[in-house]
């Protein structure tokens, strides 16, 4: 598998300018096309004191009004992406998304993708209803979380893989193994693995032998939590080690495919400093 085509969610806010530069680097180093999407807000949704609006004229004044803050929504995001995608790479394309046809639409565009990017924190550029998990599991497409501050900073040379011996977490593996190859360094971290016999009997060490067949430069790291929240024990390992992305698959505990997600998987979305890979 490699990466040809990723999609960013964008919107015209000067935070979105992480996620459209992290988005076109990403798709320099791999040679894909980026497409940038971006969601029509309706106004009207937004404004609750048209809802004691009467008279013609008075209506007729609404609506312009609510169509020039939608032109302005759409040509600020236009000319951000447009700008700043130009600047890095050289195949990119700009998409609008009606806000009336965003629950097939969003997943749409989504599903004809390698990978969808998406800012921190929510929105990020999604619709307002949505969040990277529920895109997530309605399009089976890895998701990835860029911080609204993390500026001019590596894009994934040096990549942190959460393995839990999971059927997620092998999924991410799939899914991220374009961006595992072309890192610089892939540490894998298993944290507590005695707690868990799907490891083996050198828990990691099989993960890290089939991450180098496909070329990719692995190293493992064996941690204990020592009764503290694994979550934290990866964010602080991130930090220490200055890992420039976290990998990691994401379980539902729920049948009916809700958004129930595991305690790590939970507390590392809910605050997300390093770019964070997620697959399901």
């Amino acid at each position: 598998m490699s990466l040809r085509s990723l999609v960013v969610f964008v919107d015209p806010t000067a935070v979105c300018e992480a996620r459209i530069r992290y988005a076109a680097r990403l798709a320099v180093q791999h040679g894909a096309h980026l497409i940038g999407a971006f969601v029509m807000p309706t106004a009207w949704r937004n404004d609750h004191a048209n809802a004691f609006i009467q008279g013609g004229g008075a209506i007729k004044e609404m609506l312009e009004r609510q169509g020039l803050a939608e032109r302005e929504a759409l040509e600020g995001a236009s000319r951000q992406f447009e700008t700043l995608a130009d600047r890095e790479t050289p195949s990119f394309e700009f998409r609008v998304i009606p806000d009336a046809e965003v629950a097939d639409l969003a997943r749409l565009h989504c599903m004809h993708t390698d990978l969808v990017v998406v800012g921190h924190p929510a929105p990020g550029g999604l619709p307002s209803s949505w969040s990277p998990e529920q895109m997530l599991l309605s399009s089976g497409v890895p998701h990835l979380i860029v911080p609204q501050d993390w500026r001019d900073r590596p894009v994934a040379t040096n990549v942190l893989l959460a393995w839990n011996a999971s059927r997620e977490a092998r999924r991410a593996v799939t899914d991220s193994m374009p961006i595992l190859a072309a890192a610089a360094s892939v540490a894998v971290v298993v944290v507590d693995a005695e707690k868990n016999p799907m490891h083996g009997h050198e828990p990691g060490a099989n993960m890290a032998h089939f991450l180098s067949r496909h070329g990719v430069n692995t190293r493992v790291e064996q941690l204990q939590s020592k009764g503290e929240p694994i979550a934290e024990v990866i964010r602080r390992y991130a930090a220490e080690d200055q890992s420039d992305l976290i990998v990691l698959g994401a379980y539902s505990h729920s049948p009916r495919r809700e958004l129930l997600f595991g305690g790590v998987t939970r507390t590392l979305l809910g605050k997300v400093t390093i770019p964070t890979l997620i697959a399901h």
